[in-house]
């Protein structure tokens, strides 16, 4: 049985096994060192590798940087100890905020920026979780250099109410996609199983200032996992949409179709065919019935003499046979064969 250092003796500091004794600020604290409880992520490895070589490289700063550095974490604060908040020290904060960057791909921050940082709460209106779908919806959207960082269990009995513990980096940094956050891949990716109908999955977000390091307010949310989602995807159409075995006239595509309303955002690069001004492509599956009709985009290109040139074009949605064409035929402007189409327009 081990006799733990207690915070009674104010003078005491030292280690004995697994627990440490130090004094901070006149404060005696009690730490228990932490052992990983399972294989770490992709995330979690970059991040641990990250900090080593972090720390390494406060040295190679110059005197000035490290000054500035101290400076701002003067107005910073670190987690709470015993109700207090605790004091960081200039290298503490420079480490935090290179850790959270490099998390996300950014690059090393020698100079401190040149003050904290209000990063926004996570405002969203619902968790989604079943088997297959993985969703928050509803996301108020932030601007660049912001990105949500998402945490998540693997789904834990129903009568487990305090899980935090068990929750894992399932994204470093992502941009909501028109206020909703798909999460599916990235969480299968990193948890490897499917959740469980009736089980209770545990959700963290929060955004990160990807510019300075700066991360915002943590929120909660437990979510019970159902076997049906009270929620569905937007229809879009990619490159992984197009039927291989048809001549698509198109090097890129990117149709993103609006919920409970005809409306399109259209991003396409078409390459034209024979002698006819349009661009045809074919989808592996049938869109919905609602889906179809005809849209209009622009369409931007250079000519011979490589002039930009605006150009319009309608475009032709339909269902056939199981599956659906899509044609971005030229209806005004210099034609250019190759031309990016590009906007939002209404479907008639």
């Amino acid at each position: 049985m081990i006799a733990l250092p207690s915070i009674a003796f104010g003078g005491f500091s030292g280690s004995a096994k697994g627990v440490t004794a130090r004094q901070v600020g006149g404060r005696s604290i009690l730490s228990v060192k932490c052992w990983p409880t399972g294989a770490a992520t992709g995330a979690q490895l970059i991040r641990r590798a990250s900090l080593k070589k972090i720390s390494k490289s406060w040295k190679e700063l110059t005197s000035d940087q490290m000054r500035d550095w101290d400076r701002l974490a003067e107005t910073a604060t670190g987690q709470s100890v015993f109700g207090q908040a605790a004091q960081l020290s200039g290298m503490n904060l420079y480490v935090r905020l290179n850790a959270n960057r490099a998390m996300a791909g950014e690059p090393l921050m020698t100079n401190a920026p040149l003050h904290t940082v209000a990063v926004p709460n996570v405002e969203y209106e619902q968790v989604v979780v079943t088997p297959e779908l993985m969703v928050i919806g509803g996301i108020k959207h932030q601007p660049d250099p912001f990105k949500l960082v998402v945490k998540m269990s693997s789904s834990q009995s129903a009568g487990i109410s305090n899980g935090w513990s068990k929750t894992v980096i399932i994204t470093p940094g992502m941009k909501d996609d028109w206020g909703e956050a798909d999460v599916t891949k990235l969480y299968l990716k990193t948890i490897g199983v499917e959740p469980v109908p009736g089980e209770k999955v545990f959700v963290q977000a929060y955004w990160l200032d990807t510019s300075t390091g700066f991360a915002g307010i943590e929120a909660r949310d437990t979510v019970v996992v159902t076997g049906e989602a009270p929620h569905s995807r937007r229809v879009k159409v990619t490159m992984d949409s197009l039927d291989p075995t048809e001549d698509n006239n198109v090097t890129a595509i990117d149709v993103d179709f609006s919920t409970g309303a005809p409306v399109a955002q259209f991003n396409a690069v078409c390459l034209g065919h024979s002698n006819v001004a349009s661009s045809e492509v074919y989808l592996t599956q049938q869109l919905p019935a609602e889906l179809t009709g005809t849209g209009v985009c622009l369409g931007r290109a250079n000519d011979p003499n490589g002039k930009i040139v605006a150009q319009s074009y309608l475009v032709y949605i339909r269902n056939y046979g199981g599956k659906s064409e899509m044609t971005f035929a030229h209806r005004g402007g210099y034609y250019v064969a190759k031309t990016e189409c590009f906007g939002a327009g209404i479907i008639y």
